[in-house]
Protein backbone atom coordinates (compact mmCIF):
# COMPACT_ATOMS: atom_id res chain seq x y z
CA UNK A 1 0.00 0.00 0.00
CA UNK A 2 1.76 3.28 -0.96
CA UNK A 3 2.16 5.77 1.67
CA UNK A 4 -0.35 8.40 2.88
CA UNK A 5 1.47 11.42 3.53
CA UNK A 6 0.28 12.88 6.80
CA UNK A 7 -1.47 16.12 5.66
CA UNK A 8 -4.30 14.07 3.93
CA UNK A 9 -3.82 11.15 6.17
CA UNK A 10 -4.99 13.67 9.46
CA UNK A 11 -7.25 16.02 7.21
CA UNK A 12 -10.44 17.00 9.06
CA UNK A 13 -13.86 15.08 8.15
CA UNK A 14 -16.10 17.52 10.30
CA UNK A 15 -16.32 20.57 11.70
CA UNK A 16 -15.34 19.53 14.83
CA UNK A 17 -11.88 18.05 13.78
CA UNK A 18 -11.21 21.72 12.25
CA UNK A 19 -8.14 23.61 14.35
CA UNK A 20 -8.27 27.47 15.18
CA UNK A 21 -10.81 28.08 12.53
CA UNK A 22 -14.08 28.34 15.36
CA UNK A 23 -15.74 31.58 13.48
CA UNK A 24 -15.42 29.80 9.87
CA UNK A 25 -16.99 26.79 11.18
CA UNK A 26 -19.52 28.42 12.78
CA UNK A 27 -20.85 30.48 10.67
CA UNK A 28 -20.88 27.72 8.14
CA UNK A 29 -22.83 25.45 10.76
CA UNK A 30 -25.44 28.18 11.53
CA UNK A 31 -26.08 28.84 8.21
CA UNK A 32 -27.08 25.47 7.85
CA UNK A 33 -29.29 25.42 11.22
CA UNK A 34 -30.66 28.78 10.50
CA UNK A 35 -32.11 27.77 6.85
CA UNK A 36 -29.74 30.47 5.53
CA UNK A 37 -27.36 28.32 3.55
CA UNK A 38 -26.41 30.74 0.13
CA UNK A 39 -25.74 29.56 -3.48
CA UNK A 40 -22.03 30.66 -3.04
CA UNK A 41 -19.61 30.94 -0.39
CA UNK A 42 -15.83 32.43 -1.21
CA UNK A 43 -13.13 30.91 1.44
CA UNK A 44 -9.71 32.59 1.36
CA UNK A 45 -7.26 33.09 3.80
CA UNK A 46 -3.16 31.84 3.52
CA UNK A 47 -2.31 28.83 2.60
CA UNK A 48 -2.79 26.17 4.31
CA UNK A 49 -5.54 27.12 6.98
CA UNK A 50 -8.29 24.83 5.64
CA UNK A 51 -10.26 26.56 2.91
CA UNK A 52 -10.39 23.60 0.91
CA UNK A 53 -11.11 21.14 3.94
CA UNK A 54 -14.00 23.74 4.92
CA UNK A 55 -15.63 23.82 1.70
CA UNK A 56 -15.57 19.80 1.57
CA UNK A 57 -17.09 19.84 4.72
CA UNK A 58 -19.73 21.88 4.11
CA UNK A 59 -20.63 20.28 1.20
CA UNK A 60 -20.26 16.99 2.84
CA UNK A 61 -23.15 18.14 5.62
CA UNK A 62 -25.50 19.73 3.08
CA UNK A 63 -25.39 16.63 0.93
CA UNK A 64 -25.70 14.21 4.10
CA UNK A 65 -28.47 11.58 4.54
CA UNK A 66 -29.39 12.78 7.79
CA UNK A 67 -29.15 16.53 6.87
CA UNK A 68 -28.69 18.95 6.13
CA UNK A 69 -26.83 18.95 8.97
CA UNK A 70 -24.60 21.04 11.10
CA UNK A 71 -22.20 18.38 11.55
CA UNK A 72 -21.68 15.47 8.67
CA UNK A 73 -22.42 11.86 10.06
CA UNK A 74 -19.58 10.30 7.99
CA UNK A 75 -20.63 6.97 8.01
CA UNK A 76 -23.76 7.26 5.39
CA UNK A 77 -22.92 6.49 1.62
CA UNK A 78 -22.91 10.78 0.58
CA UNK A 79 -20.66 11.20 3.90
CA UNK A 80 -18.36 8.10 2.81
CA UNK A 81 -18.42 8.71 -1.39
CA UNK A 82 -17.22 12.00 -0.30
CA UNK A 83 -14.34 11.14 1.69
CA UNK A 84 -13.53 8.53 -0.95
CA UNK A 85 -13.84 11.46 -3.44
CA UNK A 86 -15.86 9.19 -5.70
CA UNK A 87 -19.48 11.32 -5.08
CA UNK A 88 -19.95 12.46 -8.74
CA UNK A 89 -21.79 15.37 -7.33
CA UNK A 90 -19.16 16.91 -5.94
CA UNK A 91 -16.96 18.45 -8.50
CA UNK A 92 -13.71 19.62 -7.28
CA UNK A 93 -11.98 22.04 -10.28
CA UNK A 94 -8.65 23.25 -9.95
CA UNK A 95 -8.67 26.96 -11.30
CA UNK A 96 -5.10 27.13 -11.91
CA UNK A 97 -5.39 24.78 -14.60
CA UNK A 98 -8.48 25.18 -15.97
CA UNK A 99 -8.67 28.88 -16.18
CA UNK A 100 -9.61 29.49 -19.71
CA UNK A 101 -12.95 30.41 -20.96
CA UNK A 102 -13.44 26.77 -23.01
CA UNK A 103 -13.11 24.58 -19.21
CA UNK A 104 -15.56 27.45 -17.90
CA UNK A 105 -18.38 26.75 -20.48
CA UNK A 106 -17.84 23.38 -20.41
CA UNK A 107 -18.73 23.33 -16.55
CA UNK A 108 -21.23 25.53 -17.19
CA UNK A 109 -22.78 23.38 -19.45
CA UNK A 110 -23.50 20.45 -17.37
CA UNK A 111 -24.96 22.62 -14.43
CA UNK A 112 -28.93 22.66 -15.18
CA UNK A 113 -28.55 18.94 -15.37
CA UNK A 114 -29.99 17.46 -11.71
CA UNK A 115 -27.66 16.15 -9.74
CA UNK A 116 -27.38 12.07 -9.55
CA UNK A 117 -27.26 11.10 -6.33
CA UNK A 118 -26.92 13.70 -3.47
CA UNK A 119 -29.50 16.79 -2.55
CA UNK A 120 -26.62 19.27 -4.06
CA UNK A 121 -24.64 19.54 -7.12
CA UNK A 122 -21.58 21.63 -5.60
CA UNK A 123 -18.89 23.06 -7.82
CA UNK A 124 -15.32 23.53 -5.28
CA UNK A 125 -13.60 25.82 -7.79
CA UNK A 126 -10.19 26.17 -6.40
CA UNK A 127 -7.26 28.81 -6.37
CA UNK A 128 -10.23 30.73 -8.10
CA UNK A 129 -7.82 33.93 -8.44
CA UNK A 130 -6.05 31.89 -11.56
CA UNK A 131 -9.34 32.18 -13.56
CA UNK A 132 -8.85 34.59 -16.71
CA UNK A 133 -11.20 37.64 -17.04
CA UNK A 134 -13.48 35.94 -19.53
CA UNK A 135 -13.78 33.00 -17.62
CA UNK A 136 -14.65 34.99 -14.92
CA UNK A 137 -16.67 36.97 -16.92
CA UNK A 138 -18.79 34.04 -18.12
CA UNK A 139 -19.43 32.77 -14.69
CA UNK A 140 -20.79 35.87 -13.28
CA UNK A 141 -24.31 35.35 -14.33
CA UNK A 142 -24.62 31.25 -13.85
CA UNK A 143 -23.10 32.31 -10.26
CA UNK A 144 -25.77 35.25 -8.98
CA UNK A 145 -28.44 33.01 -10.12
CA UNK A 146 -27.97 29.14 -10.00
CA UNK A 147 -30.44 26.55 -10.27
CA UNK A 148 -31.35 25.74 -6.91
CA UNK A 149 -29.63 22.65 -7.02
CA UNK A 150 -25.95 24.02 -7.35
CA UNK A 151 -24.02 25.56 -4.79
CA UNK A 152 -20.74 27.20 -5.86
CA UNK A 153 -17.58 27.16 -3.16
CA UNK A 154 -14.54 29.27 -4.27
CA UNK A 155 -11.58 29.17 -2.35
CA UNK A 156 -8.45 31.09 -2.89
CA UNK A 157 -5.39 32.60 -1.07
CA UNK A 158 -5.69 36.17 -2.85
CA UNK A 159 -9.22 37.65 -3.01
CA UNK A 160 -8.19 40.83 -4.33
CA UNK A 161 -7.58 39.62 -7.87
CA UNK A 162 -10.97 38.04 -8.25
CA UNK A 163 -13.45 40.70 -9.83
CA UNK A 164 -15.40 42.71 -7.31
CA UNK A 165 -18.38 41.70 -9.23
CA UNK A 166 -17.66 37.71 -8.24
CA UNK A 167 -16.95 38.57 -4.57
CA UNK A 168 -20.00 40.82 -4.31
CA UNK A 169 -21.80 37.85 -5.27
CA UNK A 170 -20.49 35.34 -2.57
CA UNK A 171 -20.39 35.01 0.76
CA UNK A 172 -17.37 35.09 2.06
CA UNK A 173 -15.61 32.98 5.18
CA UNK A 174 -12.43 34.30 6.04
CA UNK A 175 -9.62 31.64 7.33
CA UNK A 176 -7.04 33.21 9.65
CA UNK A 177 -3.69 31.81 10.16
CA UNK A 178 -3.65 29.34 13.41
CA UNK A 179 -1.65 30.31 16.28
CA UNK A 180 1.30 28.75 17.15
CA UNK A 181 0.16 26.98 20.03
CA UNK A 182 -2.67 24.94 18.16
CA UNK A 183 -0.13 23.77 15.42
CA UNK A 184 1.95 22.18 18.51
CA UNK A 185 -0.74 20.97 19.94
CA UNK A 186 -1.93 18.94 16.83
CA UNK A 187 1.61 18.15 15.71
CA UNK A 188 1.92 16.20 19.13
CA UNK A 189 -1.29 14.70 18.54
CA UNK A 190 -0.26 13.37 15.07
CA UNK A 191 3.34 11.96 16.77
CA UNK A 192 0.91 10.49 20.07
CA UNK A 193 -0.93 8.83 17.14
CA UNK A 194 1.93 8.05 14.46
CA UNK A 195 3.66 6.52 17.79
CA UNK A 196 6.85 8.89 16.93
CA UNK A 197 8.91 9.94 20.18
CA UNK A 198 9.98 12.90 19.58
CA UNK A 199 12.33 15.57 21.51
CA UNK A 200 10.40 17.95 23.84
CA UNK A 201 10.82 21.36 21.64
CA UNK A 202 10.18 19.48 18.02
CA UNK A 203 6.42 20.19 17.61
CA UNK A 204 6.97 23.52 18.96
CA UNK A 205 9.55 24.92 16.07
CA UNK A 206 7.77 22.93 13.66
CA UNK A 207 4.95 25.57 14.37
CA UNK A 208 7.40 28.27 14.50
CA UNK A 209 8.62 27.21 11.43
CA UNK A 210 5.20 26.77 9.74
CA UNK A 211 3.84 30.23 10.72
CA UNK A 212 0.31 30.01 10.76
CA UNK A 213 -0.17 27.21 8.37
CA UNK A 214 -0.80 23.69 9.42
CA UNK A 215 -0.32 21.50 6.42
CA UNK A 216 2.37 23.00 6.05
CA UNK A 217 3.20 22.00 9.63
CA UNK A 218 2.32 18.44 8.94
CA UNK A 219 4.36 18.46 5.45
CA UNK A 220 8.03 19.75 7.39
CA UNK A 221 7.24 16.88 9.89
CA UNK A 222 6.71 14.20 7.17
CA UNK A 223 10.16 15.37 6.17
CA UNK A 224 12.12 15.52 8.85
CA UNK A 225 10.73 11.87 10.00
CA UNK A 226 12.40 10.90 6.22
CA UNK A 227 15.60 12.37 7.64
CA UNK A 228 15.69 11.28 11.59
CA UNK A 229 13.21 8.87 11.88
CA UNK A 230 10.79 8.29 14.47
CA UNK A 231 13.22 10.17 17.47
CA UNK A 232 13.86 13.45 15.42
CA UNK A 233 15.84 15.99 17.53
CA UNK A 234 15.95 19.64 17.50
CA UNK A 235 19.41 19.12 15.93
CA UNK A 236 17.43 17.16 13.09
CA UNK A 237 15.46 20.63 12.01
CA UNK A 238 18.95 22.60 11.39
CA UNK A 239 19.40 20.21 8.83
CA UNK A 240 16.27 21.38 7.08
CA UNK A 241 15.88 23.98 4.84
CA UNK A 242 13.34 26.58 5.51
CA UNK A 243 13.50 29.37 7.91
CA UNK A 244 15.70 28.97 10.66
CA UNK A 245 15.94 28.19 14.32
CA UNK A 246 15.71 30.73 16.98
CA UNK A 247 18.68 30.67 17.92
CA UNK A 248 20.13 31.18 14.51
CA UNK A 249 17.94 34.02 13.99
CA UNK A 250 19.14 35.10 16.84
CA UNK A 251 23.15 35.34 15.90
CA UNK A 252 22.02 36.71 12.81
CA UNK A 253 20.45 39.97 14.92
CA UNK A 254 23.43 40.19 17.16
CA UNK A 255 26.01 40.29 13.92
CA UNK A 256 23.89 43.43 12.18
CA UNK A 257 23.74 44.63 14.96
CA UNK A 258 27.30 45.21 16.41
CA UNK A 259 28.04 46.20 12.32
CA UNK A 260 29.70 42.97 11.48
CA UNK A 261 29.54 42.19 7.72
CA UNK A 262 31.61 38.96 8.25
CA UNK A 263 29.97 37.43 11.63
CA UNK A 264 26.54 38.32 9.35
CA UNK A 265 28.27 35.95 6.25
CA UNK A 266 28.70 33.35 9.05
CA UNK A 267 25.80 33.72 10.60
CA UNK A 268 23.48 32.85 7.49
CA UNK A 269 22.80 28.99 7.11
CA UNK A 270 24.39 27.45 3.97
CA UNK A 271 21.09 26.89 1.89
CA UNK A 272 19.83 25.46 -0.75
CA UNK A 273 16.59 26.67 -2.09
CA UNK A 274 15.73 28.54 1.35
CA UNK A 275 16.58 31.79 0.92
CA UNK A 276 13.38 32.98 0.87
CA UNK A 277 11.98 30.79 3.68
CA UNK A 278 15.04 32.32 5.58
CA UNK A 279 14.66 35.81 4.93
CA UNK A 280 10.79 35.34 5.88
CA UNK A 281 11.71 34.13 9.20
CA UNK A 282 13.94 36.84 9.85
CA UNK A 283 10.93 39.13 8.49
CA UNK A 284 8.65 37.51 11.47
CA UNK A 285 11.73 37.77 13.69
CA UNK A 286 12.17 41.34 13.93
CA UNK A 287 8.02 42.14 13.75
CA UNK A 288 8.40 40.40 16.86
CA UNK A 289 11.13 42.79 18.19
CA UNK A 290 8.92 46.04 17.13
CA UNK A 291 5.92 44.89 18.58
CA UNK A 292 7.60 43.76 21.48
CA UNK A 293 9.59 47.12 21.97
CA UNK A 294 6.54 49.31 21.22
CA UNK A 295 3.39 47.30 23.52
CA UNK A 296 5.63 45.79 26.08
CA UNK A 297 6.74 42.14 26.80
CA UNK A 298 3.67 41.10 27.82
CA UNK A 299 1.52 41.80 23.97
CA UNK A 300 -0.08 39.25 22.77
CA UNK A 301 0.73 39.84 19.53
CA UNK A 302 3.49 38.25 19.20
CA UNK A 303 3.81 34.20 20.11
CA UNK A 304 6.80 33.32 21.92
CA UNK A 305 7.65 31.57 25.21
CA UNK A 306 9.31 34.15 28.15
CA UNK A 307 12.91 33.45 27.38
CA UNK A 308 12.63 34.58 24.33
CA UNK A 309 10.33 37.60 25.06
CA UNK A 310 12.98 38.72 26.90
CA UNK A 311 15.62 38.42 24.14
CA UNK A 312 13.54 40.36 21.88
CA UNK A 313 12.37 43.55 24.53
CA UNK A 314 16.29 43.72 25.22
CA UNK A 315 17.30 43.89 21.93
CA UNK A 316 14.52 45.81 20.48
CA UNK A 317 15.61 48.56 23.03
CA UNK A 318 19.24 48.29 22.38
CA UNK A 319 18.72 48.96 19.16
CA UNK A 320 15.70 51.59 18.60
CA UNK A 321 12.41 50.82 17.15
CA UNK A 322 13.43 53.22 13.94
CA UNK A 323 16.18 51.00 13.09
CA UNK A 324 14.23 48.27 13.51
CA UNK A 325 11.84 49.02 11.13
CA UNK A 326 14.40 49.89 8.52
CA UNK A 327 15.45 46.32 8.95
CA UNK A 328 12.00 45.41 7.94
CA UNK A 329 11.82 47.22 4.78
CA UNK A 330 14.96 46.42 3.75
CA UNK A 331 13.97 42.58 4.37
CA UNK A 332 10.57 42.87 2.26
CA UNK A 333 12.26 44.74 -0.43
CA UNK A 334 14.73 41.61 -0.54
CA UNK A 335 12.56 39.00 -0.58
CA UNK A 336 10.69 41.01 -3.77
CA UNK A 337 13.92 40.78 -5.47
CA UNK A 338 14.90 37.20 -4.25
CA UNK A 339 11.46 36.13 -5.90
CA UNK A 340 12.45 38.14 -9.45
CA UNK A 341 15.75 36.63 -9.89
CA UNK A 342 16.00 33.32 -7.83
CA UNK A 343 18.85 31.86 -9.63
CA UNK A 344 21.01 34.55 -7.00
CA UNK A 345 18.65 34.53 -3.82
CA UNK A 346 21.92 34.06 -2.15
CA UNK A 347 23.48 36.99 -3.04
CA UNK A 348 20.27 39.14 -2.70
CA UNK A 349 20.37 37.52 0.72
CA UNK A 350 23.94 38.50 1.69
CA UNK A 351 23.43 41.64 0.22
CA UNK A 352 20.41 42.72 1.81
CA UNK A 353 21.97 41.49 5.57
CA UNK A 354 25.63 43.36 4.64
CA UNK A 355 23.15 46.50 3.80
CA UNK A 356 21.21 46.16 7.18
CA UNK A 357 24.98 45.80 9.25
CA UNK A 358 26.73 49.28 7.65
CA UNK A 359 26.34 51.87 10.23
CA UNK A 360 25.44 55.08 7.70
CA UNK A 361 22.47 53.27 6.86
CA UNK A 362 21.34 52.21 9.99
CA UNK A 363 21.20 55.80 12.19
CA UNK A 364 18.04 56.54 13.84
CA UNK A 365 15.79 59.32 11.59
CA UNK A 366 15.55 61.41 14.72
CA UNK A 367 19.41 61.94 14.92
CA UNK A 368 19.44 62.40 11.38
CA UNK A 369 16.77 65.23 11.21
CA UNK A 370 18.64 67.07 14.17
CA UNK A 371 21.70 67.05 12.78
CA UNK A 372 20.50 68.27 8.95
CA UNK A 373 18.71 71.22 11.24
CA UNK A 374 21.47 72.34 12.76
CA UNK A 375 23.53 72.28 9.42
CA UNK A 376 20.33 74.20 7.42
CA UNK A 377 21.23 76.90 10.32
CA UNK A 378 24.91 77.24 9.67
CA UNK A 379 24.01 77.58 6.29
CA UNK A 380 21.22 80.32 6.57
CA UNK A 381 23.45 81.94 8.54
CA UNK A 382 26.09 81.96 5.87
CA UNK A 383 28.77 80.34 8.35
CA UNK A 384 29.01 76.89 6.34
CA UNK A 385 29.60 78.38 2.75
CA UNK A 386 33.31 78.41 2.97
CA UNK A 387 34.01 75.80 5.81
CA UNK A 388 36.22 73.00 4.65
CA UNK A 389 34.22 69.07 4.30
CA UNK A 390 36.20 67.91 7.41
CA UNK A 391 34.40 70.56 9.71
CA UNK A 392 31.12 69.97 7.77
CA UNK A 393 31.35 66.28 9.40
CA UNK A 394 32.69 66.90 12.97
CA UNK A 395 30.39 66.52 15.51
CA UNK A 396 30.06 70.26 16.05
CA UNK A 397 28.86 71.05 12.33
CA UNK A 398 25.95 68.57 12.87
CA UNK A 399 27.32 65.05 11.74
CA UNK A 400 29.37 62.75 13.27
CA UNK A 401 30.96 60.60 10.17
CA UNK A 402 29.49 57.19 11.10
CA UNK A 403 33.03 55.50 9.99
CA UNK A 404 36.35 57.38 11.02
CA UNK A 405 38.05 58.61 7.40
CA UNK A 406 41.50 60.79 7.08
CA UNK A 407 40.71 64.32 6.92
CA UNK A 408 41.36 66.94 4.05
CA UNK A 409 43.95 68.78 4.79
CA UNK A 410 42.65 72.67 4.97
CA UNK A 411 42.95 75.14 2.09
CA UNK A 412 43.48 78.23 2.84
CA UNK A 413 40.36 80.85 3.05
CA UNK A 414 39.74 82.79 0.14
CA UNK A 415 37.75 85.75 0.45
CA UNK A 416 34.20 85.68 -2.35
CA UNK A 417 34.89 87.53 -5.41
CA UNK A 418 32.19 89.36 -6.96
CA UNK A 419 31.70 88.59 -10.51
CA UNK A 420 30.64 91.27 -13.08
CA UNK A 421 26.89 91.26 -14.59
CA UNK A 422 27.15 88.66 -17.61
CA UNK A 423 27.56 90.24 -20.99
CA UNK A 424 25.13 91.94 -23.04
CA UNK A 425 24.89 88.93 -25.51
CA UNK A 426 23.01 86.95 -22.85
CA UNK A 427 24.24 83.37 -21.95
CA UNK A 428 27.27 83.33 -24.72
CA UNK A 429 30.42 84.36 -23.31
CA UNK A 430 33.68 85.41 -25.40
CA UNK A 431 36.50 82.71 -25.64
CA UNK A 432 40.13 83.83 -26.20
CA UNK A 433 39.98 83.67 -30.22
CA UNK A 434 36.81 85.65 -30.10
CA UNK A 435 34.34 82.58 -30.31
CA UNK A 436 31.70 82.43 -29.24
CA UNK A 437 30.23 79.38 -26.36
CA UNK A 438 26.60 78.85 -25.98
CA UNK A 439 27.27 77.39 -22.75
CA UNK A 440 25.58 79.27 -20.17
CA UNK A 441 27.45 81.57 -17.92
CA UNK A 442 27.64 80.94 -13.95
CA UNK A 443 25.69 82.46 -11.58
CA UNK A 444 27.15 85.29 -10.07
CA UNK A 445 28.40 85.10 -6.42
CA UNK A 446 27.01 86.68 -3.80
CA UNK A 447 28.63 88.40 -0.81
CA UNK A 448 29.06 87.29 2.48
CA UNK A 449 27.23 90.03 4.03
CA UNK A 450 24.16 89.29 1.26
CA UNK A 451 24.10 86.13 1.62
CA UNK A 452 23.68 86.25 5.28
CA UNK A 453 20.85 88.56 4.76
CA UNK A 454 18.84 86.35 2.37
CA UNK A 455 17.18 83.43 3.48
CA UNK A 456 18.04 79.76 1.83
CA UNK A 457 15.97 77.91 0.43
CA UNK A 458 15.32 74.14 2.07
CA UNK A 459 15.69 72.64 -1.74
CA UNK A 460 18.87 74.79 -2.08
CA UNK A 461 20.29 73.92 1.59
CA UNK A 462 19.63 70.35 1.08
CA UNK A 463 21.54 69.98 -2.06
CA UNK A 464 24.86 72.32 -0.49
CA UNK A 465 24.48 69.67 2.34
CA UNK A 466 24.76 66.99 0.13
CA UNK A 467 27.67 68.23 -1.83
CA UNK A 468 29.84 68.78 1.73
CA UNK A 469 29.26 65.77 2.61
CA UNK A 470 30.05 64.06 -0.22
CA UNK A 471 33.59 64.78 0.18
CA UNK A 472 34.09 62.90 3.70
CA UNK A 473 31.37 60.28 3.30
CA UNK A 474 30.60 59.60 0.20
CA UNK A 475 28.23 56.60 0.97
CA UNK A 476 26.00 58.92 3.67
CA UNK A 477 25.80 61.32 1.06
CA UNK A 478 24.86 58.68 -1.77
CA UNK A 479 22.27 57.08 1.29
CA UNK A 480 20.74 60.73 1.46
CA UNK A 481 20.64 61.13 -2.10
CA UNK A 482 18.46 58.36 -2.89
CA UNK A 483 16.70 57.88 0.60
CA UNK A 484 16.16 61.60 2.11
CA UNK A 485 13.48 64.27 1.36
Amino acid sequence: MSYLVLARKYRPRTFADMVGQEVAANTLRGAITEGRVAHAYLFHGPRGTGKTTSARIFAKALNCERGPTPEPCGECERCQAADANAEADLIELDAASNRGIDAMRDLLSQVSYAPMRARFKVYILDEAHMLTKEASNALLKTLEEPPPHVKFFLATTEPEKLLTTIRSRCQIVQLAPLAEKQIAERLEWVFAREQIQAEPGVATELARRARGGLRDALSSADQLLSLAGSKPKLADLERLAGAGGADELEALCAAIEAHDGAAVLYALPLLRGGEIELCGGLLEHVRSMVVLGLCGEDAPLVEADAALRAKLVERARRVGAERLQTWLEELLAARERMRLVPAHARVGLESAHLALARPETTWPIAEFTERLQALEERLARGQAMGASPASMTSPSAGFAAPNKVAEPTAAPARAPSVQSPPPSAGNSIVGDAGGTSTRASPAPTMPVSERSSRPIEPTEAWKQTLAELASAAASLADVLRSRGR
